[in-house]
């Protein structure tokens, strides 16, 4: 079975892997006994999916297959951490992650974010910041250079919706917190017609006016 045919499989089934809750599946799992090792062709072909389609289910996917296996080619690691970053919805974020930590430990995937968060704009910053609940675990100061970055960039930015994702995150560390929005309805009406704003929340971070992060 190759990795087209079991991505259509896949996406057929429509019975996607939940280890959380216990869930798994099967196209996946025949997969893996077939394969116990990806291949160097099954690697670019994974990396090429992560890269350039635009669907998301697609890297659901890679992802979900990626987490049956503990070890897998480096070349995965950018892709996968980048598909994270850009990941809208900060409940299925972390399924990117997951595999990454399981290969690389979670100071190799806190070091590429603290090498991206320097280097990103405003809407990979505030990625990055969705992710930090999901690098568990946190032990022997593994991502302590990357609470560090973002906490440096959160008392220095004015711009109130990335202090808002900063404040989910580190809601007793950030200066003059009492004035930034609570949750999302009171940022919603905080920024109401403040175009820059407006564009940031709603275009690029796909927010809708009645929904919250």
């Amino acid at each position: 079975m190759d990795i087209q045919t079991t991505r259509d499989d896949y996406k057929s089934l429509g019975d996607y892997f939940a280890p959380d809750y216990e869930q798994d599946n099967e196209v996946l799992i025949s997969f893996k006994k077939e394969n116990p090792t990806l291949s160097r062709q099954q690697t670019v072909h994974l990396v090429d999916i992560l890269n350039t389609s635009n669907d998301i289910t697609d890297k659901y996917f890679v992802a979900d297959l990626l987490y049956l296996y503990d070890k897998f080619d480096h070349d995965l690691l950018e892709p996968l951490l980048l598909t994270a970053i850009n990941h809208k919805d900060p409940s299925f974020n972390r399924i990117f992650l997951r595999p990454s930590i399981t290969a690389f430990g979670t100071r190799a995937v806190a070091d590429f974010l603290v090498d991206r968060f320097s280097e990103g704009d405003i809407v990979q910053r505030i990625g990055i910041s969705s992710l930090v609940y999901w690098l568990r675990p946190q032990e022997n100061g593994e991502v302590d250079d990357l609470h560090k970055i973002i906490l440096e960039k959160a008392n220095t930015t004015d711009n109130l919706v990335e202090l808002y994702y900063y404040k989910l995150r580190y809601p007793d560390l950030i200066k003059n917190s009492s004035k930034i929005p609570n949750d999302a309805e009171e940022l919603l009406k905080a920024i109401k017609g403040n175009n820059e704003y407006e564009t940031l929340l709603f275009d690029k971070l796909n927010w809708t006016k009645n929904n919250g992060c």
